[in-house]
């Protein structure tokens, strides 16, 4: 009978283990897989939501920098009126406000005019639009009149921001 080579016996005892070490370690990263796709979906989610949170973060710094060149207060309606159309009959009827971006308020009014003209109701909202900072039409109502070129009853709904008193 042939002696085995004791040197050869621990190089085969060694190839034995490590490729035993091997294969385990290939089951325990096999099992692992879904952990680590899990792992790696909720990260590519957060960088969604990150990225998402950036985009409205760069909205908001820009509507600041726009509304930055406004002055504090919007011109008051009554003046713009009297400046774009003089003896225009104004009635405010109603006013909100509610935030708007940080350190600015939102303001809605309710405006009634009557017996005016379509001439100066042009002129009057060119001017409440080209205000600083413009004032918005968010609904316009026009009843006739019986009298030919006068409207009978015009209900504007106008809003506007201001900065809020901090």
């Amino acid at each position: 009978m042939k002696k085995n080579n004791p040197s050869l016996t621990a190089l085969w005892s060694a190839a034995i283990i490590s490729a035993l070490i091997g294969i385990l370690l290939s089951f325990q990263a096999l099992s692992d897989i879904g952990r680590k796709i899990e792992i790696w979906r909720k990260k590519t989610n957060d960088l969604q939501e990150m990225q998402a949170m950036c985009t409205v973060a760069s909205v908001h710094r820009n509507l600041l920098k726009h509304y930055a060149q406004y002055p504090a207060a919007p011109d008051p309606l009554t003046e713009l009126a009297r400046q774009a159309v003089p003896g225009l009959n104004l009635t405010t009827r109603a006013t909100e406000t509610h935030p708007s971006v940080p350190g600015w308020t939102a303001r809605k009014v309710i405006l009634g005019l009557a017996d005016i003209t379509g001439n100066d109701l042009g002129r009057f909202l060119g001017a409440v639009t080209a205000a600083s900072p413009p004032w918005a039409i968010l609904d316009c109502t026009i009843s006739a009149s019986p009298t030919p070129g006068r409207l009978a009853k015009v209900e504007l709904v106008l809003e506007t921001v201001d900065r809020s008193i901090q």
